[in-house]
């Protein structure tokens, strides 16, 4: 097997790698409710079980990931694999033997603890799997392996959970250590860890773009979280959610098919103009028309997955090799603080007013990029203008 050869097959198995790794999370929803339903005989109890994984991956991704600086980021993804799916199986072994719930809630908060500094190391080790030049294409299959796990990851999860709750936890655990055996080895994955000083800072650019993705996935999980309530505010039964989530999970599919075939950066304005058309989506919701939403719902998605690739290539090109994982497992942070937020609102407001703060975020958002474009100009002006002899 020649170079190209090695680099397209280890590019290959970085995307099997990356749907699988989002199988637990994807069937937890479902899975975890049936735990809750055999133990307790309450299936509400698995939005607990499901929020306290959720602040375990918050509170733990940054820590977990630092303990892994300068070491092999595939090695240390590897390990972290292991002691998600460990702490998954002590979850169906509870459940089945019905064991305090308790128990399961504590072995669903180590499973979390894990998974955030999992997927910084994860993303991390694309570089030294996949040719620069492929990276934008490899990251549209990535984002399209990882939308068709949480499409199929529920149904899987609910037709085990029929037969046995246990057996519906032990399937996602045993999909999702599959990475640990399907990722390849890079003896080059290791990195020299710089002076402390110069590693600590997060420069305000990664800022940015970590808070245009929180503001991305705020306004995605808007629609995806609301689905419900925007059928029902139309005066259709709640099962027709699954229309406007279907929707925007098959535009979302398209927008990385797209992506792949492209394989191509996008400049700053091109962005904007991203964060512009899922604004004006947002906005198609807002209006009180069935097709005005659904048209809005495939405008968010076709752009989710370009929006959610460029985040991703700034920051691991902003960032020093010795960081790059811990900022990637911030970037999930600040992806899960979106739809927390988003989530919240839904609970405490209306579907409405949710989208409305989704528009005001992404309004923000683009603020930023506009004002750092400014700066950046004048820097380059300024520039120019000492380089000119007298």
């Amino acid at each position: 097997m020649n170079g190209g050869d090695l680099k397209r097959h280890r590019s290959l198995r970085w995307v099997v790698a990356y749907g699988f790794f989002g199988a637990p999370r994807a069937g937890a929803s479902i899975a975890f409710a049936m735990a809750a339903l055999s133990i307790t005989d309450n299936a509400a109890g698995g939005a607990t079980a499901l929020a306290a994984m959720t602040a375990a991956q918050l509170a733990g991704a940054i820590p977990v990931a630092r303990l892994g600086r300068g070491s092999n980021s595939i090695a240390y993804f590897k390990i972290l694999i292991v002691i998600r799916t460990m702490a998954l199986f002590c979850g169906a072994a509870a459940c089945g033997m019905g064991a305090p719930y308790s128990i399961f809630i504590a072995a669903a908060v180590a499973s979390g603890l894990v998974q955030g500094a999992a997927f910084g190391h994860l993303r991390d080790a694309a570089n030294y799997l996949v040719a620069p030049t492929q990276m934008t294409r490899v990251l549209a299959w990535g984002f399209f392996a990882t939308e068709l796990a949480f499409l199929v990851m529920p149904i899987l999860a609910a037709a085990l959970g029929t037969v046995s709750a246990s057996l519906a936890i032990g399937a996602i655990a045993v999909l999702g250590a599959l990475p640990a055996f399907i990722l390849p080895s890079a003896p080059t994955a290791d990195v020299k860890v710089e002076d402390a000083e110069k590693r600590k800072a997060i420069s305000p650019d990664v800022l940015i773009w970590l808070a245009c993705a929180c503001a991305s996935s705020a306004a995605i999980s808007a629609i995806e979280v609301g689905a419900v309530s925007i059928a029902m505010g139309f005066g259709l039964q709640a099962g027709y959610g699954a229309v406007f989530t279907g929707t925007l999970c098959a535009a979302s599919l398209i927008g990385a098919i797209v992506n792949s075939f492209l394989n191509r950066t996008f400049s700053r304005h091109q962005v904007a103009g991203m964060l512009a058309a899922i604004l004006i989506g947002i906005a198609l919701v807002l209006q009180n028309s069935f097709g005005l939403s659904i048209v809005g719902c495939a405008l968010v998605g076709l752009f989710a997955p370009s929006l959610g690739i460029h985040y991703s290539l700034q920051i691991n090109r902003l960032v020093r090799p010795e960081m790059r994982a811990e900022t990637f497992s911030v970037l999930k942070i600040s992806t899960s603080v979106g739809t927390i937020l988003a989530s919240s609102m839904l609970g405490w407001t209306s579907v409405s007013l949710t989208l409305t703060a989704a528009i005001w975020l992404l309004l923000f958002a683009l603020g930023m990029i506009s004002v750092q474009d400014l700066i950046v100009g004048r820097r380059l002006s300024t520039a120019r203008t000492q380089r000119v002899p007298d």
